[in-house]
């Protein structure tokens, strides 16, 4: 394994251990299926309104915004693995409705003070604060999403089904940016909050917001220790579930 871990990493193995082998042992990458690109080019989009709404307090154009999500997307697409029955166009005007939708109705009443903002911490092998002199601290990586003018970090989800409060509850995501927030600023945030952009025939936006304490980063880190120690010591096996079916390792899990 590399020095650090994410938590986009630490999820994958604990959703499939054999899939972060191939993924970040092996160096095994493969075209990402149209749920990803879509994913990630409306979260690049995003990023593009709300970095420069930190100085100007305005939104972007909506026809900036589709122009430069059609940009982006045009280039991912093409190393995108599309189902058989599916259409590229579709997809992409599917992400430019969400993009106006969510630009539309949430854009305007968010006022980020920081956007992408990058941590790295580093923690103990028993899960609290590295010493100076530690050969191997696990390190935390990563980037918070958005944190708004009352200091509420706002992570963007995009959903196939509505998110429910227990799910955004046990989702680590907030968990390590509430993690990062509070030793980086030496005090928690005011809120922690998904803006999940939900895919359904009529497509909504979710706003839930969640509370997080010291258990919960106790927790945390007691998962990031664990499975790092595990990632160390060459535990990869395959986890059977519903997942399977969209995993782009399918052919070499069967032949493990």
């Amino acid at each position: 394994m590399t020095d650090h871990i994410s938590v986009t990493q630490l999820k994958m193995y604990l959703r499939c251990p054999l899939q972060y082998k191939f993924r970040y042992i092996d160096g095994l990458k493969i075209p990402p299926p149209s749920t990803i690109t879509l994913g990630k080019t409306i979260h690049q989009t995003l990023e593009e309104n709300f970095s420069q709404k930190i100085k100007t307090q305005k939104d972007l154009p909506l026809e900036y915004l589709k122009d430069y999500f059609s940009d982006i997307w045009d280039i991912e697409a093409k190393e995108t693995q599309f189902e058989e029955d599916e259409k590229p166009g579709k997809v992409k005007d599917e992400g430019i409705n969400l993009v106006s939708i969510y630009h539309k109705t949430h854009s305007p009443h968010i006022i980020p003070i920081s956007v992408e903002e990058e941590f790295e911490l580093e923690f103990s092998a028993q899960g609290g604060p590295a010493s100076g002199g530690e050969k191997s601290p696990l390190k935390l990586k990563g980037y918070i999403d958005l944190i708004d003018k009352n200091h509420t970090i706002i992570d963007h989800k995009i959903k196939t089904r509505s998110m429910n409060k227990q799910d955004a509850e046990q989702d680590l995501q907030l968990t390590a940016y509430y993690l990062a927030y509070k030793i980086k600023k030496q005090k928690p945030p005011q809120g922690l909050r998904f803006d999940v952009i939900v895919r359904t025939k009529t497509p909504k936006i979710q706003q839930i917001a969640i509370t997080k304490s010291d258990q919960d980063t106790i927790r945390f880190l007691k998962i990031l220790t664990q499975v790092t120690r595990a990632i160390k010591s060459g535990i990869f096996y395959p986890n059977e579930s519903f997942y399977c079916n969209v995993c782009g390792y399918r052919e070499l899990c069967r032949k493990w």
